[in-house]
C-alpha cells in the first residue's frame, strides 16, 4: 500500500493543525498543471500527535478544503494522503543478495528495524539499485513501515467525506519527490533535508537517490512562536509577526528575537551534528552530507540557513518544492510555497 502506483490524485497533507491540498494533471504535451491548491487550519485537538482525535471535526475540515480552495478547483475525488512522520517509519536496509526469498529475508530483517510488531504494522519495500560502493553481496532494500490503526483511522475518516484514499504515503517520500530534481542523480554527494513545520521537525538523509533515514526532532514553528510570545508578552499574532520580520537577525531589534530562539536554534544545531555523527558511523559507505535544503513554513524564519551554514559547516540553501514542475504554475509566494512542500510531493507522485 506504502508504494502502490497511481495518477490522477490530490495530495493531501495531514498535521496536527493544518491541511494542505494540491492537485496537478498531466497535459497532452505532457506538462504539468496546477488545478487545484488549498489550505485550512484545525483547532487544537482535532488531531493529536497524528492521531484523529475528532473526526467529525476533521472530516468538516477536509470538505471545506477541498470545496473552497485557495486557488483553482479540485476535479477528482481520490487521494494521496501524508502519513505523520513521527509514527512512520522508513529507512534503507541490505539483504543477502544470494537469497531467493528475498521477500521473506526482507521480512526477517524487518523484524529488527521496525519498532512495532509487524501485526501491528501496514508496511512494504521495494529494491534500490545497488551503487559501486556496495557489497555485491548485499541489496539495498527500502523499508518503510507505519502503524494500523493510524493508516485504517485515516482511511474511514476520508470515506465519510466520500473520498478515496488510494495511498498513504509517509511524509518523507512525498517531500524528496517535491526537492530532489528528477534529473539529479549524485553518487558522490548526500543531502540533508530539514522540514521545520508547524508540529515537528523532520529529517531525513538522502544519498544514492534514496531515503536512508529520517530522524523526528521536537521543535516545530508552533512552538518557536509560542517561545517568543511568552518572552515578551505579545498575543500569537504579534508573536508569528515578530519571528517572521526579525527571526535569527542578530542586529535586528538588538537581536531581541535571536536571543529569545538562542537555546531553541541552539539544540536544534545540536540534534542536527548528532543525525550527522549517526549518518557517517552507520553508513560508511555512502557519500558525505554536501548541502543541507530547508522545507517547511518555518524555514522562512529569517536568516535561519546563514546560522546553520555556520554552525554545521555546509552549505544550506530554501528548497524550491516547484523544481519538478513547469517554473509558471507557481501561484503562491515564495516563501508560502515552502509550507506546501508535502502536498506538493503527494500530488506529484506517478506523475514524474
Amino acid at each position: 500500500m506504502l508504494f502502490q502506483p497511481r495518477t490522477d490524485h490530490i495530495g493531501l497533507d495531514i498535521s496536527d493543525h493544518s491541511l494542505k491540498a494540491v492537485q496537478f494533471i498531466k497535459t497532452l504535451n505532457g506538462r504539468l498543471k496546477l488545478v487545484g491548491l488549498s489550505a485550512q487550519y484545525l483547532a487544537d485537538g482535532i488531531i493529536k500527535d497524528g492521531t484523529i482525535k475528532n473526526t467529525v471535526a476533521f472530516t468538516k475540515a477536509v470538505s471545506q478544503l477541498l470545496l473552497k480552495p485557495t486557488w483553482g478547483k479540485f476535479t477528482t475525488n481520490l487521494i494521496v494522503a501524508s502519513l505523520p512522520e513521527s509514527r512512520t517509519f522508513i529507512k534503507m536496509i541490505t539483504v543477502p543478495s544470494s537469497n531467493q526469498d528475498i521477500a521473506q529475508a526482507v521480512k526477517w530483517e524487518a523484524q529488527h528495524h521496525i519498532p512495532l510488531p509487524l501485526e501491528d504494522t501496514y508496511w512494504d519495500w521495494q529494491t534500490i539499485k545497488s551503487t559501486p560502493n556496495f557489497d555485491n553481496s548485499r541489496q539495498p532494500i527500502l523499508l518503510a513501515a507505519a502503524p494500523k490503526d493510524i493508516v485504517e483511522s485515516y482511511n474511514q475518516a476520508l470515506n465519510q467525506t466520500h473520498l478515496t484514499a488510494i495511498a498513504m504515503e509517509i511524509e518523507a517520500q512525498a517531500i524528496v519527490r517535491s526537492l530532489i530534481p528528477i534529473n539529479q542523480v549524485n553518487q558522490t554527494e548526500a543531502t540533508m533535508i530539514i522540514d521545520i513545520g508547524g508540529d515537528h521537525t523532520s529529517l531525513i538523509m538522502f544519498s544514492f537517490d534514496t531515503i536512508q533515514f529520517t530522524v523526528s526532532l521536537p521543535i516545530s514553528g508552533r512552538a518557536i512562536t509560542q517561545t517568543v510570545a511568552d518572552t515578551i508578552k505579545l498575543d500569537a499574532t504579534q508573536a508569528e509577526l515578530a519571528k517572521i520580520k526579525y527571526g535569527l537577525d542578530p542586529s535586528a531589534q538588538h537581536g531581541a528575537i535571536y536571543k529569545i530562539l538562542q537555546n531553541m536554534t541552539n539544540e536544534l544545531v545540536h540534534r542536527l551534528q548528532e543525525s550527522l555523527v549517526f549518518y557517517q558511523e552507520h553508513f560508511p559507505n555512502n557519500p558525505p552530507a554536501t548541502s543541507i535544503i530547508l522545507c517547511g513554513g518555518a524555514a522562512n524564519l529569517k536568516k535561519i540557513d546563514q546560522l546553520l551554514a555556520a554552525e554545521m559547516k555546509i552549505p544550506v540553501r530554501l528548497g524550491n518544492p516547484w523544481c519538478n514542475v513547469s517554473a509558471n504554475v507557481n501561484p503562491r509566494p515564495e516563501a508560502d510555497a515552502l509550507s506546501y512542500t508535502t502536498a506538493i510531493g503527494l500530488a506529484l507522485r506517478d506523475l514524474i
